[in-house]
């Protein structure tokens, strides 16, 4: 599912940020990224999402090389990808207005976005909570609630950053049992955290980034 090799990334003041990233993921598998903070763990999400250009090395996502998609292909792969950036923050509306806005902007037509919209907040335990005020939610519902906007339209990848900040022990180990249920269901899930990771976390496959490389933990 994702497949990166030889990867390079230095920013425009000459800092390598990322040096000979090999990485590789299975279909369906979740894997945590750890990391010190600014050592470039949201930028190899950005690489992945389709957000930033690499500029060296091979990115593959669901076998298409990144590097070498266009406008049109590169916007169609970003919307397989389902991306939950850190401190998510949603609209100022109902918590499934937030998903069925994100929905009928991929085209969806209304009664099918209302099915989708509340597939994806009882995945993710926000069912009752669906016309509640979205600004009200506590961090770990809003959290879900960011979970719930990228997996709606069914995606292959979720790629979530941070998502433990801000979070209690009992939240964090429920937050990673959920995405552990995300990748039961098909979804390679690959999650960027700060050490020490939840205890629901540890007993999955975890990569460290450092000095601008993955290893295994």
């Amino acid at each position: 599912m994702i497949q990166i090799s030889e990867l390079h990334f230095t920013t425009e003041d000459g800092v390598k940020v990322l040096e000979d990233v090999h990485l590789h993921v299975d279909r369906g598998e979740l894997v945590y990224l750890t990391g010190a903070a600014a050592v470039g763990k949201t930028l190899l999400l950005g690489l992945l999402a389709a957000q930033t250009p690499p500029q060296q090395g091979q990115i593959l996502v669901h076998g298409r090389n990144v590097a070498r998609l266009s406008r049109d292909k590169a916007l169609r792969l970003r919307r397989q990808i389902g991306f939950v950036p850190q401190g998510f923050v949603p609209l100022s509306r109902t918590t499934v207005e937030n998903l069925l806005f994100k929905l009928r902007a991929l085209g969806d037509f209304r009664e099918q976005a209302e099915e989708k919209a509340l597939l994806a907040l009882e995945i993710v335990g926000l069912l009752r909570q669906q016309t509640a005020d979205a600004a009200e939610l506590s961090a770990v519902e809003r959290l879900r609630l960011g979970i719930a906007v990228a997996i709606c339209n069914d995606p292959l990848l979720l790629l979530i950053d941070t998502p433990f900040d801000g979070l209690g022990p009992e939240d964090q180990d429920q937050i990673c049992a959920l995405l552990g249920r995300i990748s039961d269901r098909g979804t390679t899930v690959l999650a960027a955290a700060r050490t020490p990771l939840p205890t629901g976390a540890q007993s999955r496959r975890v990569l460290e980034l450092v000095d601008g490389r993955v290893v295994e933990r």
